[in-house]
């Protein structure tokens, strides 16, 4: 889970520097639609993120696709206990019980980390 806290907030600075310049940007655009700022100065900002954006997504990428598969294949082994070995489990005591309660929903939170991230940037990106 570590690596997918890292994960996490590279892309969370990442996401919030694409904000911050959206934002300026859009603070430079007039009234009627006119421009008022330095056109080149936001180009290179921009650049400067997208180049750190794809460096990022260089290194996050496999951890991304490690991260997805070790969960995937956690929560296949947590729901397979759970159903062929449900009286050896959940029949010892409660603790057991919450364990795989507590287990699969950490499982599944961080799934859904390991693959909302990288839509949550590229939507920044995209807009």
């Amino acid at each position: 889970m570590f690596p997918q806290a890292m994960n996490c907030m590279v892309m969370t600075l990442l996401y919030d520097q694409f904000n911050k310049l959206s934002e300026e940007f859009s603070k430079c655009i007039g009234n009627r639609g006119e421009f008022i700022g330095n056109f080149e100065q936001f180009r290179r900002r921009h650049q400067s993120i997208c180049r750190s954006v794809q460096e990022a997504d260089r290194f996050l990428m496999i951890s991304n696709v490690a991260a997805f598969c070790c969960q995937i294949v956690s929560i296949i082994l947590i729901l397979y206990n759970a159903i062929f070995f449900r009286h050896d489990i959940f029949s010892v005591n409660l603790e057991g019980i919450f364990a795989y309660i507590y287990w699969l929903g950490i499982n599944i939170f961080v799934l859904c980390l390991a693959a909302g991230l990288p839509i949550s940037v590229n939507h920044a990106v995209g807009l």
